[in-house]
């Protein structure tokens, strides 16, 4: 009896099968058919936008979201008509996203602003950027993070969220950087004189720009000397700022010294008791 209810049960299994086979052929076709428009619409959607100025990491993120949006939705075509009660699916789906959502907060956070930093492009790879503590070139922008080679070598892979709640500074984007030193001359010494000495100085350095114009202003009067402070401006891209400013700090010293100016010493007087 047990061998006839077991032998009962595998063919009505398969007599189900074989009056489900049209429905799962017919499943099985709706999703090639919306696998092949998935396919489609990535491919003529990054064909569009690589016309555009949108980014190639852009590029990359919306056509594959369309792609696995019409997938996703071709998925639930296929199961309702195999017959799959996919209300009841989705709504199962949803109370498992929601358990999900809060397990991976974190995760979906750097996530989400993942896409909104490769769409609003606050910076780009060769960019040097500074977020919180963090400055150097951006290597990468990823999904869940980004690529940033410090000045010292080392990379720091920032959370993509941190860049929503540190400032961010992007040194190259506009193409133009101002930099700025101290030096002091002596108080015998002509002001305006030393100004000019210090701004044709500035002028001969290699990667100094022209427009704006390097310039230089009296800063204060300090303890034992005039106090002068140097600007000028470099293209970040082409120049690099460490050398640059360097360079700027000996040019104008030397020349200075060359123009008679003299950059004095801290003097420091020591009064003594009588008869020590």
């Amino acid at each position: 009896m047990t061998a006839n209810l077991f032998v009962d049960s595998l063919e009505k299994l398969w007599n189900d099968f074989i009056s489900l086979l049209p429905s799962i052929a017919a499943g099985l076709v709706a999703l090639l058919i919306f696998y092949l428009v998935a396919r489609i619409t990535r491919w003529l959607t990054r064909r569009y936008l690589g016309k555009t100025k949108v980014s190639e990491m852009a590029v990359s993120l919306i056509s594959s979201a369309a792609f696995i949006a019409i997938l996703i939705f071709g998925v639930f075509v296929c199961l309702g008509v195999m017959g799959v009660n996919t209300g009841a699916l989705v709504a199962s789906m949803g109370l498992l996203g929601v358990a999900i959502g809060f397990a991976l907060k974190d995760v979906i956070e750097n996530f989400v602003a993942g896409f909104v930093v490769i769409l609003q492009r606050p910076f780009e790879a060769g960019d040097m950027v500074i977020i919180g503590d963090v400055e150097g070139e951006v290597l990468e922008v990823r999904v869940r993070d980004t690529i940033i080679r410090m000045y010292d070598g080392r990379k720091a892979f920032v959370p993509n969220a941190m860049i929503f709640t540190k400032p961010l500074t992007n040194n190259t984007r506009t193409r133009r950087r101002r930099m700025d030193f101290d030096v002091g001359i002596a108080y015998s010494d002509d002001t305006a004189r030393a100004m000019r000495v210090a701004v044709e100085a500035l002028s001969g350095i290699d990667g100094v720009l022209d427009d704006p114009s390097p310039f230089v202003v009296a800063k204060g009067f300090e303890e034992s000397s005039l106090g002068l402070k140097a600007y000028f401006w470099i293209d970040p891209v082409e120049t690099d700022f460490l050398k640059a400013r360097s360079e700027a700090i000996a040019g104008v010293k030397k020349s200075v010294q060359e123009a008679g100016i003299e950059i004095p010493f801290p003097i420091v007087t020591v009064n003594a008791p009588a008869g020590v």
